[in-house]
């Protein structure tokens, strides 16, 4: 075979045929394969945008010559990498498709330099040739044929189009640009070439079902002692050998992986990438090339940092205890992504930082994790935030800057409120992992000090819902006494942290009635347990009541961020909505009740956004009852089927009332396992049944669609709440015709129209202009005990000199539940003044 180093534009260069053979597994790549190269692209073409040159290897493509190789056409099969061959080629024709409005040209352009062979015809005409099975969707991606994007491809291909449209300056041609330069010139592939008359399959088959690949480590060790002709012995038996054996003795051979790429985040901070490490690593010892004192220093850092790593991965080594109690939670955490931080806070303290000081750092570390959790926040991206932050740590301030750099609100590191609003109303049970969840409980057991001692790490020790997770008649006679709903009471709270609590007798408690259940628990030894037994039911009251005590608890175990940092701007992101838009699997569908429980949202501005925004697989949000909308609404798109048509095409079918297939609908908790999020709750309302777009005026298109634009997901649902809440009482509402989107909620009483609020996309108004007009507001007195009213929400503050203007307050300060609290029982309040009015 012959190997060297190439990239795809010089693969694809030229007049020639890469062909899939039929013993090729057709298209399959995914979502999380997308994501992943798209996040190796997007660092690529930031990289390049600052004048760093360093490309990113993205794996081999082994060729044998074609049947139709000829000195006038270069045609060859691919034996192995098939798929990320035809996914940079997918990824070509959404980049030509994003410029092409702006200039035309760049279809042919791109055509004629990267996917078409001008001159020929037939199947011929294209560079790259896949299965029988994948060839009509490439094909029509290469030609434009809207309704040929069908299956893996056609997914891939929306894929791309809506991430091209999300980042930053899609407008403009100089970044997308510098995207089409990374996937031709900065991907860098091996492409080995087999002699004529070997046996492809052969090869495929050795290739991908026999021998044993070497890892990252054979590779790195292999070349460092290639760079050590001399003192290759030495070194080897002094440093090389003795931390290799530690780590795969103990920990196994993937600690040494994980030593290999913690050493490259810390010399080369965000830059470095798990699947380069190999390539990271020549990259430092080829600065020490002809220098065998310098690689010798490289490997003794390798030997340090093995230490470090080690303490990690069994902190009973650790000498300090406060420092092992945190090692202890972060490693039963799995908190990968957090040990380049980790290993320079432990390199610190060697410097000097005291073990106190180094401890604190950690219990910030552990806090960010665990209200992150808890509030239900993704963990994308936590690897880059513990890169950028190794970078910042010096001697200087270690804990304070550890703080400080996870606290910006974009990192969604919750305040104590948002904490405590989180183990009140989350659903705990289905956030992180199984693991985690237990771990959080155990912390917060041990706050508990009147039980007997317990073993909680026993495998036996369990989590156990106290209101049961099967709702029985006994358990509903006892949550009626709350005056509410009791499936509704047992929805919101059933897998909130306040209903939750540690017990070795899980399996024998099941749905029992809080009487004999509550007598069982009163066995335990677990004080936290034990301290629920004391209450004398189980309903509402006593679940918020223990979330709150809970709170109190996980507050004092897990400081906050640093809130001047942070600062109180809530999150207008919509990129997990988007997400979950593109991780929609073919020939399936879901809701845009299902999509706002995955984005945080409510369902109507959800619904408004996707129904207004270029977004993939827009055909497949249907409403509740699966009815599809009209047309499709996607990426520019002017597709003439139907959705309902496109979806038939996909395999989803549709009975004779127009509902699709409900064992094709994908659930929330099934998206949120797609995008590796934890698992979504029940939704918390009943209620909801439904929502269509389709079915609003255009004047309440427009509030909606500002909402979600202006406002993003948590303004949008506390937004809705209000609505929701006056939908219920009186379902009454004005929308404004100007340019500025506007919903007022109103009554008629009397003949007379009162209103409290105008609702603004991004304030709340208080009409106290119009009220002075209408009895029994008329009266100062009244318009002044309403603006009191509302000042006793958190952030409001309206001056006694407003009474008669028409004042106003942002709508962000409604993410906090205690400001949304206070105006929906102002709203009361405001229509009881109004019905006492009437029958007075």
């Amino acid at each position: 075979m012959k190997a060297e180093e190439t990239t795809l534009r010089k693969l694809i260069g030229g007049e020639q045929q890469l062909v899939v053979p039929l013993y090729q597994r057709t298209y399959s790549w995914g979502y999380h394969q997308l994501d992943t190269l798209w996040a190796d692209i997007v660092n690529q073409a930031s990289a390049l945008a600052n004048g760093r040159g360093r490309s990113h290897f993205l794996g081999s493509t082994v060729l044998a010559p074609g049947p139709e190789l000829s000195p006038s056409l270069s045609q060859w099969v691919v034996v192995d990498g098939q798929q990320r061959l035809t996914t940079l080629m997918i990824a070509l024709c959404a980049v030509r498709d994003h410029l092409a409005p702006e200039d035309p040209k760049h279809i042919e352009r791109i055509n004629e330099l990267h996917l078409i062979n001008k001159f020929k015809t037939g199947t011929m005409r294209y560079r790259l040739l896949p299965t029988q099975v994948d060839r009509k969707a490439l094909i029509a991606c290469i030609e434009g044929d809207v309704d040929g994007r069908t299956g893996a491809i056609g997914d891939s291909y929306r894929f791309f189009r809506a991430r091209l449209a999300d980042i930053d300056g899609a407008t403009n041609l100089q970044d997308i640009g510098r995207i089409e330069d990374v996937i031709l010139d900065r991907l860098a592939l091996v492409q080995i070439v087999v002699e004529k008359g070997d046996n492809a399959f052969r090869i495929f088959e050795s290739l991908n079902n026999t021998g044993l690949p070497l890892s990252p480590v054979d590779l790195i060790r292999n070349y460092v002692f290639m760079c050590l002709p001399t003192r290759g012995e030495y070194v080897y038996q002094k440093y090389w050998y003795p931390f290799q054996e530690r780590l795969r003795k103990e920990h196994g051979t993937k600690a040494l992986e994980t030593l290999m790429y913690q050493l490259l985040v810390l010399n080369q901070g965000e830059e470095a990438t798990y699947t380069d490490t190999y390539l990271g690593h020549q990259e430092l010892l080829r600065e020490a090339a002809g220098d065998e004192n310098k690689v010798e220093e490289y490997v003794a850092e390798l030997a340090y940092r093995a230490r470090h790593l080690e303490l990690i991965l069994n902190p009973d080594k650790e000498e300090c205890p406060s420092i092992r109690k945190r090692l202890h939670f972060l490693n039963e955490w799995r908190a990968t992504t957090a040990y380049p931080t980790i290993m320079r806070l432990l390199e610190l303290r060697e410097g000097g930082v005291s073990n106190e000081e180094v401890a604190l750092a950690l219990s910030f570390v552990e806090s960010f994790l665990v209200r992150r959790m808890i509030a239900g926040v993704t963990t994308k991206n936590l690897n880059r935030i513990f890169q950028r932050l190794t970078g910042r740590l010096s001697e200087d301030s270690v804990a304070e800057t550890v703080q400080a750099e996870l606290s910006p609100e974009r990192l969604y590191w919750a305040t104590d409120e948002e904490f405590r609003d989180a183990i009140r109303t989350n659903s705990f049970y289905w956030r992180g992992q199984a693991g985690q969840r237990k771990l959080v409980l155990r912390r917060l057991a041990e706050t508990f000090h009147d039980g007997e001692p317990v073993d909680l790490t026993s495998k036996k020790i369990t989590i156990e819902h106290v209101l049961p997770q099967h709702l029985t008649d006994a358990w509903r006679a006892e949550l009626r006494a709350d005056g509410e709903e009791p499936a509704r009471i047992h929805r919101e709270l059933v897998h909130t942290l306040g209903n939750l609590t540690l017990t070795a007798y899980n399996s024998e408690l099941g749905d029992m009635p809080y009487p004999d259940k509550r007598e069982r628990l009163g066995q335990t030894g677990i004080a936290m347990t034990h301290a629920i037994v004391q209450q004398p039911r189980w309903g509402r009251k006593e679940i918020l009541a223990r979330a709150d005590d809970l709170a109190d608890r996980a507050i004092g175990i897990w400081p906050g961020p640093n809130e001047e940092v942070r600062g109180t701007a809530p999150r207008r992101d919509w990129t997990l909505l988007h997400d979950a838009m593109a991780a929609l699997p073919f020939g399936t569908w879901t809701t845009y009740i299902e999509l706002a429980q995955v984005a945080g949202s409510a369902p109507m501005p959800v619904a408004v956004h996707i129904s207004s925004t270029p977004l993939p697989n827009a055909h497949r949000v249907l409403t509740a009852d699966g009815v599809a909308p009209q047309e499709i609404r996607g990426l520019g798109d002017t597709d003439p089927r139907s959705p309902r048509e496109v979806l038939a095409e996909e395999g989803v079918d549709f009975d004779e009332h127009g509902h699709a297939d409900l064992n094709k609908r994908i659930t929330a908790v099934e998206l949120a396992e797609l995008l590796n999020l934890p698992d979504v709750a029940d939704l918390s309302s009943s209620e909801i049944s439904d929502v269509d777009p389709a079915g609003l005026t255009e004047h309440q298109l427009r509030f909606y669609r500002q909402l979600a634009e202006r406002g993003g997901p948590d303004i949008a649902s506390a937004v809705s709440k209000v609505i929701d809440w006056w939908a219920k009482s009186s379902d009454t509402f004005w929308y404004g015709t100007s340019a500025t989107g506007r919903c007022t909620p109103y009554i008629v009483r009397g003949g007379v129209d009162y209103w409290m609020l105008n609702i603004y996309p991004e304030t709340m108004e208080i009409p106290f202009k119009s009220l002075k007009l209408r009895p029994p507001f008329d009266d100062p007195e009244m318009r002044d005990e309403l603006r009191r009213r509302l000042n006793d929400a958190p952030g409001i503050e309206i001056p006694e000199s407003k009474i008669d203007l028409l004042p106003n307050f942002p709508s962000s300060l409604l993410v906090d539940d205690s400001a949304l609290d206070v105006l929906i029982g102002t709203l009361d309040w405001f229509v009881s003044q109004v019905e006492k009015r009437e029958t007075a």
